[in-house]
């Protein structure tokens, strides 16, 4: 199996520079035409593993429905399971089909030893118990339940306004820029930066680090990189344990300090290395979606003017938006999850100790639960029933705080500019692989709205 790593490229130790740079996209070829026999893509002629279906996967996902919403994989040795109500199912009967994929399926997080020596030398192994079932994942959910609480969320309402206007006068210095490094991963990461309670100068430490840290789940990784990996890992550990010892100490109210003093219902600490697993968790699941998320939606205004355009018309629509994007460019594409017994999904049986994929992507594009399932409907009546965070005891806790994130900016963004468009011999490129969904780039250029007159400098 293999999973999609965020940017390789680590982000520059600095903040973005007052202008945009002229971007320089890299330029690929358009992808191959998918097989078809009498019109109608064949499931068995490709696989989601291939490198143009990742790329441009909704036929596949409509032959997936048709064909075999049920499929096994050969190349991944996995079940995949496209419908939207299968998904659901899977979802909520964990006692079968289990998210402890470390304990019960046997994996882990390195495929060289030599970096999982190195991280248990000098570092903490990664101990979360977001991958595992009721009732354990239940109690360690309740640890951060008042860090997403509505009341924490609202009051980063201030922050996050605060920050998109820093941003926005970046990018109105000149007319176009590379917008992920210049807006989408700037926003996110300084937020839950501020959350955790660390020095908003610490955010691009903190996000070469992160960046680095989930690489290995690309599946593609040489020896030497994942060795360094685990060397940028363990300085994030460590720096995030030197923070949680200070915070203990001064017992600092923020979201790093709680965790510090964190325990079980009896009364006993919760070990470091859990401790550092849920800290991880949040700074990576905290900003890498939402980044995706920011740079997706604005390729979608992009590719749909009259969109933008209606939005511009009625700006409460723009909560609408924001659930159409989530479902058609979902930044989290699917999980896997591991058949602890004999199991049954559309009529197929599912042998015990397999392993299940379970694609969020292609379910909110399941016709029989969004008609149209690749239009914008600003007006579709369940649109926020989509998977993008995923449903049931394992919903992303941070939705709130996403879904807030993507609505300012993009009311700032409308707000303050318009024709957004891609620069020319622009190609768009998603990173590969099946775990999430990210553009490589997003070179644009655009002017500012009428009521902004400022000349770039």
């Amino acid at each position: 199996m293999r999973f999609r790593a965020p940017r390789e490229a680590a982000l520059a130790e600095e903040e973005p520079d007052r202008a945009c740079p002229r971007s320089t996209p890299r330029t690929r070829p358009p992808s191959h035409t998918h097989s078809e026999r009498n019109g109608v893509m064949r499931v068995e002629d490709h696989s989601l593993m291939d490198a143009d279906i990742q790329e441009e996967p909704f036929a596949y996902y409509r032959a997936l429905h048709d064909q075999a919403p049920v499929y096994f994989m050969p190349d991944a040795q996995a079940y995949l399971v496209t419908r939207y109500h299968d998904v659901q199912h899977i979802l909520s009967h964990p006692e079968i089909w289990s998210n402890d994929l470390l304990g019960k399926a046997g994996f882990s997080m390195f495929q060289h030893s030599e970096a999982q020596t190195l991280l248990e030398a000098e570092g903490w192994p990664r101990d979360t118990k977001f991958q595992s079932d009721p009732p354990i994942h239940s109690d360690y959910r309740a640890l951060i339940a008042d860090v997403f609480s509505a009341g924490r969320v609202r009051a980063l309402g201030p922050l996050i306004r605060e920050t998109t206007q820093d941003l926005l006068d970046v990018m109105a210095k000149t007319r176009e820029c590379e917008f992920l490094t210049t807006f989408a991963a700037w926003l996110p990461i300084r937020v839950v930066t501020t959350l955790l309670g660390l020095p908003a100068e610490d955010a691009p430490r903190i996000k070469h680090w992160s960046d680095a840290w989930v690489e290995p789940l690309s599946g593609v990784i040489s020896k030497e990189r994942e060795i360094e990996v685990a060397r940028l890992g363990i300085e994030l550990q460590h720096y995030l344990a030197d923070w949680m010892e200070r915070k203990r100490l001064d017992r600092s109210r923020d979201v790093l300090g709680d965790l510090a003093r964190a325990t079980f219902p009896d009364g006993s600490d919760l070990p470091m290395a859990e401790k550092m697993g849920l800290a991880e968790h949040l700074i990576v699941g905290g900003h890498e979606t939402a980044t995706s998320a920011l740079a997706s939606g604005l390729m979608l205004l992009i590719q749909n003017p009259e969109i933008e355009a209606e939005l511009r018309r009625e700006p409460a629509l723009i909560k609408r938006f924001i659930e159409e994007m989530l479902r058609l460019e979902s930044p989290s594409q699917g999980f896997f999850r591991y058949a602890t017994a004999d199991g049954e999904v559309a009529g197929i049986t599912i042998p015990k100790g397999s392993m299940v994929h379970i694609r969020f992507a292609a379910a909110n594009r399941d016709p029989d639960q969004f008609p149209h399932p690749d239009e914008i409907d600003l007006q579709r009546p369940n649109a926020g029933a989509h998977m993008a965070f995923s449903q049931g005891e394992h919903h992303c806790a941070g939705a709130p705080l996403a879904r807030l994130e993507l609505q300012i900016a993009f009311e700032g963004l409308l707000d303050r500019f318009e024709r957004f468009e891609l620069l020319p011999d622009t190609t768009l490129r998603h990173l590969p692989g099946l775990a999430l969904r990210t553009l490589e780039a997003l070179p644009i250029r655009y002017a500012l709205a009428s009521r902004d007159t400022e000349e770039p400098s």
